[in-house]
């Protein structure tokens, strides 16, 4: 055992502080894309939710609230037995939200709310559509 060569302390210590040097060099290249993966899933469980509760409407005859949280930065639906809270990245700025509210017909008030994407400098304009409750999604560059 004593032919065997290992690493010394002062080895290793260099080794992990390099490696740190590394991490905390890469380290900022990488917020980006973690900032644009949550936006995505914003946009994703948006889609998701508004299906969720046309079908609600549609089916059960389930009314939806759709309403934004400023101080929690969250969107929440809320039919009654279950309510989901959809957290809004910081990177996203939330303007002209009024409460929504699709009826147990599925009937939804037309309306324009705005997102305003500071990482992707743009912002997205959701328009409401009148009577049947869905949505578009237009990009709209700042």
């Amino acid at each position: 055992m004593s032919g065997q060569r290992a690493f010394t302390s002062v080895e290793m210590i260099v080794v992990l502080g390099l490696v740190a040097a590394i991490y905390l060099i890469l380290a900022p290249t990488f917020q980006p894309s973690r900032q644009l993966i949550a936006e995505q899933q914003f946009w994703h469980g948006m889609r998701q939710n508004w299906r969720a509760a046309q079908v609600a409407a549609q089916v059960r005859h389930q009314p939806t609230t759709i309403d934004y949280h400023p101080g929690t930065q969250q969107i929440t639906f809320d039919r009654g037995d279950n309510k989901i809270a959809l957290n809004i990245p910081s990177t996203i700025e939330t303007k002209g939200f009024d409460m929504i509210i699709i009826d147990d017909t599925g009937y939804t008030a037309p309306q324009t709310i705005q997102f305003k994407s500071r990482l992707r400098h743009c912002r997205y304009l959701m328009k409401i559509q009148l009577a049947w409750g869905g949505y578009r999604l237009e990009k709209v560059p700042d």
